[in-house]
């Protein structure tokens, strides 16, 4: 019996395309509904930021810390050359407005000086450069009374004393007892760290000393990248930071947040804020309630304050 071939129709590769292409969307949507994008836990999740504005300021804002009762915000000026980088203060209006008091009186000198933190007990601590060739410190802290700060010492202890070693950055836990800080390692004169990462400091007999047994709390969280620029919420349980990693010949940072239970454990892997973006998102610091953080962020050249709620 003679055999019967069926032939196959040719189609061109445009009709062929056309049919397809309803199934591969509906395939499309099967796999989306199996594997749904991954869900930040509701204490790393932030609205999308609203800028903050300081009346009677116009210059840049960086490294901008809220005191303890959300009263005033401290901030230093843009921190490169040709610039002179000095310490300002400015008093709240509301959430996303404040009024712009001036130089913070006492704290300023003819060197760098800034990165501010204070405690509820108007503990006040910042960074200079002012001896950092005779002493390889950087840290200086004072008391924060009457809008100026007073009795401003060298904190000494709280650096490695290190040629090319810089405590950049720093955060007072809510109590003032400890001392979270930056530790960078600068060489060849260039003005990025080769490593930066976070080291505990705590008071003893007045002072800030290191505590290298606490590094411990901090393992979750220093990485190969520079991690810098750390806050601490008022219950001590929160970590926001800034992370930052080179793009080919660009610097790319962003904002991440860590939590523990207790105060004496380590912090828990960090999660990246995804609503935090922009062009150097740097230097959070968190509002009284913790319900929101400040950062700064750079628009058309210019570094502004920000403002994002959970």
């Amino acid at each position: 019996m003679r055999q019967v071939r069926a032939e196959t129709p040719r189609v061109s590769l445009q009709t062929f395309l056309s049919r397809i292409k309803p199934l591969l969307a509906a395939l499309a949507l099967l796999c989306g509904a199996a594997s749904p994008a991954p869900t930040l836990p509701s204490w790393a999740d932030f609205k999308v930021p609203q800028r903050v504005t300081i009346k009677g300021y116009a210059g840049h804002i960086m490294e901008a810390a809220l005191s303890r009762d959300g009263a005033i915000l401290f901030f230093n000026n843009r921190n490169n050359p040709p610039h002179k980088t000095n310490l300002h203060w400015a008093t709240r209006i509301d959430d996303v407005t404040f009024s712009y008091k001036g130089l913070a009186p006492g704290a300023n000198s003819a060197a760098l000086d800034g990165v501010p933190t204070i405690s509820k007990d108007k503990r006040f601590c910042f960074v200079s450069l002012r001896d950092y060739a005779r002493t390889l410190s950087t840290v200086y802290c004072g008391l924060w009374n009457a809008g100026k700060l007073t009795d401003v010492s060298l904190q000494g202890e709280a650096s490695v004393k290190t040629p090319g070693r810089v405590v950049f950055d720093i955060d007072l836990n809510h109590t003032g007892d400890e001392l979270i800080l930056t530790d960078g390692s600068f060489a060849n004169g260039n003005p990025l760290p080769a490593k930066a990462d976070f080291k505990m400091a705590r008071l003893d007999q007045g002072g800030y000393r290191l505590s290298p047994s606490d590094s411990r709390l901090f393992a979750a969280l220093n990485s190969e990248a520079l991690e810098y620029a750390p806050a601490t919420s008022s219950n001590g349980l929160e970590l926001a930071f800034t992370r930052a990693r080179m793009s080919g010949k660009s610097l790319v940072t962003s904002i991440w947040i860590a939590k523990r239970k207790k105060t004496t454990d380590a912090y828990g892997s960090p999660v990246r804020i995804t609503t935090i973006t922009g062009d150097f998102v740097e230097a959070p610091t968190f509002s009284p309630d913790a319900k929101a953080l400040y950062f700064h962020r750079v628009i058309k050249g210019k570094y502004t304050l920000w403002r994002s709620e959970r």
